[in-house]
């Protein structure tokens, strides 16, 4: 049990040392023994290796198959593998299906999956559940919003301003809807409020950028999205609404340019969205397909992911060109000379194959 608490804290070292001690005190490995050594190693990073094993416990109704499955479902959604991910939760849901948990989780998945009615659904599930979860509400109240159902979100918004009035997230979300329902100065007070707190989240940037826009104060407007472009520059919302600054702003040519980036952007983001949703665990999938989603997710700021993805790419495929080239430039901007130059190395060594086959 103490292996298992350090294994969810993070921690992984102690729950190994509590694993090998507990091992030396049963004389030999038991079967809760060697499932929680099973659940280490995927925590540890050896997902794929033994989580056949693990779902065999599953299916053999493992006394521990819900913390099995929570522990699988963490993992892939760690990795964007949102197949496995949602298969894993659906069946936890099956085996314990009063766990807000595994329908919290579930929802972010499906979120990802591009199935918004669904994910409400699993939220409102989780609420029904254990209505504490703020950030639960908040999420549901988010994408509500983001459905334009601001009659909808207002409940709960309202409900965790009254709880936590102080909370920036709450008053931002709280001042979107007002936003949405033509409360432009109740909208500014809680945003303004909001955004000393979060001065780096996009949305709210944004929103406050519209408001600015609604009320022609465009060179406001301009410096709260250039402010979100300055972190992602493939933020696809901030550029939409960036084009309507420069047009009211009388640079047209500038505009346009704008609204080329945003087309630009959209069309990488749907791309990337696909290849996660439809390719990443197929077993079709080419080393070509994990290099174009780890290089979007580098591009655009996620590093751990889009690193994930081009190792994937590599274990497909040792020499490909285009991992090796991105994955230079990424280690030589952060001052890691020596990775930057072991993949230059792989580089050269497929140029000169390259010239070998030419003579």
């Amino acid at each position: 049990m103490a292996a298992r608490a350090a294994r969810l804290s993070g921690n992984l070292a102690v729950a190994e040392d509590h694993l090998n001690r507990s091992l030396q005190l049963q004389g030999g490995a038991t079967q809760e023994l060697q499932v929680e050594f099973l659940m280490y190693r995927v925590q540890a990073g050896e997902l794929d290796e033994v989580a056949p094993a693990l779902l065999d416990c599953v299916e053999g109704e493992n006394a521990d198959s819900a913390a099995i499955l929570e522990t699988l479902a963490r993992a892939y959604m760690q990795r964007l593998r949102y197949k496995p991910a949602y298969a894993c939760l659906t069946r936890w849901i099956e085996l314990c299906p009063d766990t807000a948990k595994a329908y919290q989780w579930r929802g972010w998945v499906l979120e990802r999956l591009n199935q918004a009615k669904a994910a409400t659904d699993d939220y409102q599930r989780a609420l029904d559940l254990d209505p504490a979860l703020i950030p639960v509400r908040l999420r549901l109240a988010e994408m509500l919003l983001e459905d334009k159902r601001a009659p909808d979100a207002v409940t709960h918004l309202e409900r965790l301003y009254r709880d936590a009035p102080d909370n920036p997230r709450v008053q931002a979300g709280l001042g979107i809807c007002r936003f949405y329902q033509n409360q432009p100065a109740e909208a500014r007070r809680l945003m303004e409020s909001a955004v000393v707190h979060l001065p780096k989240d996009p949305s709210l940037l944004i929103h406050l950028a519209r408001l600015d826009l609604d009320e022609r104060r465009v060179d406001d407007a301009e410096k709260r999205l250039r402010q979100v472009l300055s972190a992602d520059a493939a933020d696809t919302e901030a550029l939409y609404t960036l084009t309507s600054v420069l047009q009211l702003q009388g640079k047209p040519d500038k505009a346009a340019a704008c609204l080329k980036e945003y087309e630009r952007a959209k069309e990488r983001l749907d791309r990337a969205n696909k290849l996660l949703r439809e390719v990443a665990d197929s077993p079709d999938a080419t080393a070509a397909d994990y290099a174009e989603v780890g290089g979007f997710l580098l591009e655009v700021g996620n590093e751990r992911q889009g690193l994930y993805w081009l190792d994937r790419a590599l274990e497909r495929e040792p020499g490909h060109q285009g991992v090796h080239t991105a994955l230079a430039a990424y280690y030589q901007k952060k001052g890691d000379s020596e990775r930057a130059a072991a993949h230059r190395r792989w580089l050269r060594s497929a140029d000169s194959g390259s010239d070998a086959k030419g003579n």
